[in-house]
């Protein structure tokens, strides 16, 4: 083990978030203490190596929450490294067993951080979307509970198009949670709406969003997007709030815009 630390040492350089976290500083052994924000680090700067070693020291196990920016309380360690886009940590996260549901205190689950960041279109390699991809093969749900938001949602409040076909693709439901007419949170076509994202909005009603459900004691899509970001759509969402599936949609509102 010394040797394998001295060789990966020499080849990582001098001054990176790796070197101050990695094996070159020493590995996590049997009987040493959780560093919490050590192991954080690590997690963020995906550095797998490090992680594995806590977890099979027994310093941590694969469901420990620790404290993370905005949620200090705790949170499992599979939603910090969906956060970060740690592709190589949720991948061994996800083989050791983690929970792949489990839950921030927020009641996000990895795959909504997954389909939520990067927000500011530095993920070039698409390190999230290997995440939710990896997550999807695993199992993970793409719903969540009831009244919470859903991968979807959080897809489209970002307008990350390749992902809200992913999730659909592999079987989102495009309208979650909503019963006949109401919801009790945002359905994802309203988090496209309220934030302008014209190109979300038309996947989300090619697929049978039903831009007629209005939220408990608040509003429609269409009044979402006129009260916010999405002035654009309304004419569309009003239309589509005339039609009863994908396909009567393509047919009478695509030019509504």
């Amino acid at each position: 083990m010394k040797t394998w630390i001295a060789a990966l040492c020499r080849f990582v350089p001098a001054g990176i978030v790796l070197a101050v976290v990695s094996g070159c500083a020493g590995l996590p052994q049997p009987g040493t203490r959780l560093d919490p924000q050590r192991l954080g680090n690590a997690i963020v700067a995906d550095h797998v190596d490090y992680v594995r070693a806590a977890i099979e020291a027994r310093v941590a196990n694969v469901n420990e929450r620790i404290p993370a920016p905005v949620y200090m309380e705790g949170t499992p360690l599979i939603t910090i490294a969906a956060r970060a886009g740690a592709v190589q940590v949720v991948e061994y996260l996800i083989r050791a067993g983690a929970d792949l549901n489990a839950r921030t205190p927020a009641g996000e689950t990895a795959l909504m951080l997954a389909a939520y960041f990067p927000t500011d279109g530095s993920d070039a390699s698409g390190r999230h979307e290997k995440v939710a991809r990896s997550l999807v093969e695993a199992g993970a749900t793409l719903e969540n509970e009831p009244h919470h938001y859903t991968p979807l949602a959080y897809a489209a409040y970002r307008g990350h198009d390749h992902m809200i076909a992913y999730l659909l693709k592999h079987g989102a439901r495009v309208n979650p949670g909503a019963n006949p007419g109401y919801s009790y949170v945002n359905t994802p076509l309203m988090m496209a709406a309220m934030q302008g994202n014209v190109s979300s909005a038309l996947l989300l009603l090619r697929a049978g969003a039903d831009a007629r459900v209005r939220v408990v004691d608040g509003h429609t899509a269409a009044e979402l997007a006129a009260k916010y970001q999405g002035h654009g759509m309304v004419s569309l969402l009003k239309c589509a709030e005339s039609t009863t599936s994908g396909e009567v949609f393509r047919r009478r509102c695509e030019n509504s815009r």
